[in-house]
């Protein structure tokens, strides 16, 4: 009897340890989803787009709660779908672009596709935020932070409010 006591103590937390993860990477979702939103109802766009156009690439390991859409705090909907970032007209079809992880010769294809072209690129997987992405996150439990790559910013041709971009740690600063 204290054999198979011993034995569900030990199969019990192996057994709830897969609805943990799933706990805590739909927590993660949850604080992207509210960044992500955040950061782009404080950009403004040369051509204002009555619906938000929130292209989100197939790799990224956050973006359940980006898919479902919504609206951002100044109240302008967004319109989300899932994209390939090498087989998309990414400039003519998205005003945002979520991307996961990339490799860096894909990283940089992309960077030259937008580099001056008014989308607002997020990146999940680029903390030191480089090359072709404006806002880097970094995702540690339930906690987002972001860096901000400046000179992507100022290429794109969209305004992002300055008390953001404070907020961001800048890239090539330490902490």
């Amino acid at each position: 009897m204290l054999a198979l006591l011993a034995l569900l103590l030990a199969i019990f937390p192996l057994a709830h340890a897969p609805d943990a993860r799933a706990q805590t990477l739909q927590q993660r979702a949850d604080a992207v989803a509210k960044t992500v939103f955040n950061l782009l109802s404080y950009a403004r766009w040369p051509s204002e787009p009555a619906v938000l156009r929130l292209c989100v690439e197939r790799s990224s390991l956050y973006s359940a709660k980006l898919l479902d859409g919504g609206t951002l705090a100044n109240g302008r909907p967004v319109r989300t779908r899932v994209v390939d970032v090498t087989g998309s007209d990414l400039a003519r079809d998205c005003d945002a672009l979520y991307v996961g992880t990339m490799t860096d010769d894909k990283r940089k294809l992309l960077g030259r596709e937008l580099s001056g072209q008014p989308v607002l690129v997020i990146s999940e997987g680029d903390f030191e935020c480089e090359v072709g992405s404006m806002f880097c996150l970094s995702v540690r439990d339930a906690q987002v932070s972001f860096r901000v790559n400046l000179d992507s910013v100022a290429r794109s041709g969209i305004h992002v409010h300055p008390g953001v971009l404070q907020l961001g740690r800048r890239r090539g600063t330490t902490p």
